[in-house]
């Protein structure tokens, strides 16, 4: 099965593949190239084309703003509506998983082979992350705020149902991927010897640990976003509570209650795992974000959850993505209950996470 799944899945991605630039689904138009998604492509590109999965991000990063930001999503050759080649949506921007996707790239291949390309690549990422630092927290407070749910990468989710008028969040998911992406930043400004670089990361990362610690409640078990205006807790349901875990596995020693929380999840689910927990008022099945599963949520979890030495959890989430995908195709999402197919067809996160489940050992 997982021979004839994987094959599906490069399938899927080469179908989606625009050149330089890898589409959402097989609906998108082949002008959009969406910062969350082609990030994720490049991951599951580099399990069977090391240049293209390198061209992936050097794209995505083509289309950096002056000030370092880079947009949520790029047009190519003005063919997305009226707008022009470049930006659509200006202003707006999604975690910088292309920086952990690059990561992944330059350990996969090699010091040698990854280096030179590294050298242009990583200014550029150190950019970005400066960019959030000064343009979404100015008062160095360590979370970065998003201005509207789409640069979450979770648009759906019930988090922002309490969120403030104006919309300024610092949104507890979106700060844990960026904190796992400042540790790999790090990493990768070693690797081409900026130690000045490093040093600013190490402080991005120290505030940044703070800050996220401070977003703990215990009466829930959980991390909370916060309006970033007013410093209190959004108390709302989400997937991006639990995903702290990716930042930093030694959260799940030191606040046994979060993995228990994904355990508990699970144990009421036929599908890992939902993107809000079943049971609450908030879920919905067949949502994203308010229930349904996405897969490349569910390797971030799986990884944190794996590095902090619970390998029987992160299994199960490996095995579970792999399964639903194998009898429900490369949809979107997932309904966690029953399994079914939900969204856009032949979507290039899930055939990506596909592919990179497949190399991984339980």
């Amino acid at each position: 099965m997982t021979t004839e799944l994987t094959e599906a899945a490069i399938a899927v991605l080469r179908a989606n593949d625009r050149g330089g630039h890898t589409v959402p689904t097989a609906a998108s138009p082949r002008a959009a190239q969406r910062s969350w998604d082609s990030s994720l492509a490049a991951l599951g590109l580099a399990q069977f084309d090391e240049d293209r999965a390198w061209t992936e991000i050097e794209t995505l990063l083509a289309g950096q703003e002056p000030d370092g930001m880079v947009p949520h999503l790029l047009v190519h050759g003005g063919e997305l509506g009226d707008a022009p080649d470049g930006v659509a949506a200006p202003g707006l921007t999604h975690p910088p998983v292309a920086t952990t996707a690059a990561r992944h790239l330059f350990e996969r291949f090699g010091v040698r082979r990854s280096r030179p390309r590294l050298r242009t690549l990583a200014p550029k990422l150190l950019a970005w992350h400066r960019w959030f630092a000064a343009a979404r927290d100015p008062e160095g407070t360590g979370l970065a705020a998003i201005i509207d749910p789409e640069e979450s990468g979770m648009a759906g989710s019930p988090a922002w149902d309490a969120a403030p008028a104006p919309f300024r969040v610092a949104d507890i998911g979106f700060n844990a991927i960026l904190q796992r992406a400042n540790r790999d930043l790090r990493f990768l400004l070693d690797m081409v010897d900026d130690r000045a670089g490093m040093a600013e990361v190490d402080r991005m990362i120290a505030r940044t640990r703070a800050a996220l610690e401070a977003c703990w409640v215990k009466a829930d078990g959980a991390y909370h976003s916060r309006d970033a205006g007013s410093g209190q807790p959004i108390r709302q349901p989400g997937i991006g509570g639990l995903l702290p875990l990716y930042a930093d596995p030694a959260l799940a020693t030191r606040h046994p209650a979060l993995p228990a929380r994904l355990e508990r999840w699970l144990d009421q689910a036929a599908v890992a795992v939902p993107s809000v927990e079943p049971g609450q008022p908030e879920f919905d099945p067949r949502r994203p974000w308010r229930g349904a599963v996405s897969l490349p949520v569910n390797w971030m979890l799986y990884d944190g959850i794996k590095r902090a030495g619970r390998r029987e959890l992160a299994a199960r989430i490996r095995r579970d993505s792999m399964a639903v995908a194998a009898r429900s195709g490369f949809r979107e999402y997932f309904d966690p209950i029953t399994g079914e197919g939900l969204g856009g067809t032949d979507a290039s996160s899930t055939a990506a996470m596909v592919l990179l489940f497949a190399g991984l050992e339980d």
